[in-house]
């Protein structure tokens, strides 16, 4: 097998499984009563951000590096384009997600307030309109084309002074500027309720393989593992940490149905999930989040 059909068929593998994770939540989560909820809805919101992402990769990356399609590749940048947008979307919605949690534990009483229907929908709105506007703005009103090129089978930025301050300032230094908000954010979670956040942490290190590490190598296949594959295992493995840590997406799968799975949720998912709230919750705490450690 070539180079490039190798490159094509591990990228497809990987996104395939992140294409499926995230499709499977954004479609089931409407399902499960439990989710039902601010925090089921920002988590939906991001799982959509995913899986157009790992789409794009599975189903025309993949193809398009397999089979080497000349006009593909010409077109890689619009490609780019939306896959910067759900980057975005999905550090925003990461960002929001820890916010809620966060409320949750420590103003329970103030939660319903603060993540209400309306202030939640308000928030997915901004977070896909920010994301879509400032992606449009930067990659294409500043003909700043993130595009595939060859040599290592990535995506890369047009080479200009405009791109380069993009890449490095609108990019990079933001997005490791959110993820250290969130992990920041998370810790002082955990030191509250004992739960790690793996999703930001994984976030990070993609970052820094992707900015940081990869121009300290020349070789082929470490170049590829610190971009392309790396950016990939961030996706799908976050849709997989979402399905695994929130145990009610197991009633919309048959094969893992069990007596616990289908019981009936609110203090069993607290207890799974080691949330023990200091506060005492209103009799109204349906509204928060039951599977906080899922993010």
């Amino acid at each position: 097998m070539l180079d490039h059909q190798l490159a094509a068929t591990i990228i497809f593998l990987i996104a395939g499984c992140g294409m499926v994770f995230n499709w499977f939540i954004t479609i089931f989560i409407r399902r499960l009563k439990s989710l039902q909820n601010p925090f089921g809805r920002l988590t939906g919101s991001q799982a959509i951000g995913e899986a157009v992402h790992q789409t794009i990769f599975a189903l025309y990356f993949s193809p398009m590096v397999f089979f080497d399609i000349p006009w593909m590749k010409e077109n890689s940048k619009h490609a780019g384009t939306v896959l910067l947008i759900c980057y975005d979307i999905c550090i925003y919605s990461h960002f929001f997600i820890s916010l809620n949690r966060m409320c949750a534990i420590f103003v329970p009483l103030k939660y319903n307030e603060i993540f209400s229907h309306q202030n939640t929908t308000i928030i997915i709105f901004f977070t896909w309109t920010v994301s879509i506007i400032s992606g449009l703005y930067y990659y294409v009103y500043n003909d700043c084309n993130f595009y595939y090129i060859d040599d290592f089978h990535h995506f890369t930025f047009t080479v200009n002074d405009t791109c380069t301050f993009i890449a490095w300032y609108c990019d990079f230094i933001k997005y490791i500027t959110f993820v250290i908000t969130i992990v920041v954010i998370d810790l002082t979670t955990v030191l509250k309720v004992h739960l790690l956040n793996l999703s930001a942490f994984i976030f990070a290190l993609e970052l820094v393989t992707y900015f940081l590490l990869k121009p300290m190598f020349q070789a082929y296949l470490m170049k590829f593992c610190m971009t392309t594959v790396a950016w990939n295992l961030v996706h799908s493995t976050d849709g997989f940490i979402t399905i695994f840590f929130n145990k009610e997406f197991r009633t919309v799968i048959p094969c893992l149905k069990t007596s616990d799975s289908i019981a009936p949720s609110g203090n069993r998912d607290q207890k799974d999930t080691g949330i023990t709230p200091t506060t005492e919750q209103p009799p109204y705490n349906s509204g928060k989040p039951e599977s906080e450690n899922s993010r």
